[in-house]
């Protein structure tokens, strides 16, 4: 009964959010317009589409893409204000990280592999770790950044600090995820970038990225940690999309 659409997507709104709800919905739809063309129901579409009508969904900033000189622009906002807020702009670029992940570092994550290859442990989701690649450039920034702030890379009761520390709790409180938030934003802003964005929206270019330089879905997948490579291969996706549009112009 149409009535019983109406109640069950009001108990889809009250209890998931607009995205959730409206996939829910969606896949009702889809289903109940096959068995109407099967003669199993008698709801037809334009029932279906008036009591079973998807919410709006805003933009989800997480999967808004950065140009190369969108970021550059954060980044250089980022370097003129703070050299703490430069840093992690860049770890999170150059490493594609969680929000968590970036807040959960310590010093001593960074280590120095074979042929002067640099490895930075991860711990995430899951509690889940793994070991990200990051360029020779990263590593000297972080390296400055460690000396500046009066810490020691060798130093075995460092090595168990925050990389990133709050400007409260005497140098030893690690960032919060809503603190790395408000910095991306903050520089967003400053950099004059309108859309929305987060700290996965930097995560989201780095994958889109190595996908548009057709790196292997695999590479992706442990490079930002997947579990699974239904995620992945968003990434995959939405490169094979910007590409597509780069040879349409």
């Amino acid at each position: 009964r149409v009535e019983d659409l109406s109640l069950y997507r009001e108990h889809l709104l009250k209890g998931y959010a607009p995205a959730t709800a409206a996939k829910k919905l969606t896949a009702l739809r889809r289903f109940l317009t096959f068995t109407y063309m099967g003669g199993a129901t008698r709801i037809n579409s334009e029932a279906l589409r008036f009591f079973a009508k998807s919410p709006k969904v805003g933009q989800d900033p997480s999967y808004n893409v950065l140009t190369e000189e969108e970021l550059g622009r954060m980044l250089a906002a980022a370097r003129s204000k703070s050299m703490r807020d430069y840093v992690l702009l860049a770890v999170l670029a150059g490493a594609g990280l969680r929000e968590a992940e970036v807040v959960g570092l310590k010093i001593g994550d960074f280590r120095e592999a074979q042929e002067g290859q640099v490895l930075l442990r991860v711990l995430g989701k899951g509690q889940k770790t793994r070991a990200v690649p990051i360029s020779p450039e990263l590593w000297h920034l972080v390296q400055r950044y460690v000396l500046l702030s009066e810490r020691s890379l060798t130093s075995h009761a460092d090595a168990r600090k925050p990389l990133f520390v709050s400007r409260e709790g005497g140098g030893d409180k690690p960032l919060t995820t809503r603190s790395v938030r408000y910095i991306v934003k903050k520089y967003a802003n400053t950099a004059g970038i309108t859309k929305a964005i987060s700290p996965h929206s930097v995560r989201h270019t780095v994958g889109t990225n190595m996908a548009v330089n057709e790196a292997p879905l695999l590479v992706i997948q442990q490079f930002l940690g997947h579990s699974d490579p239904k995620t992945t291969m968003r990434y995959i996706r939405r490169g094979e999309e910007l590409a597509s549009k780069a040879h349409t112009y």
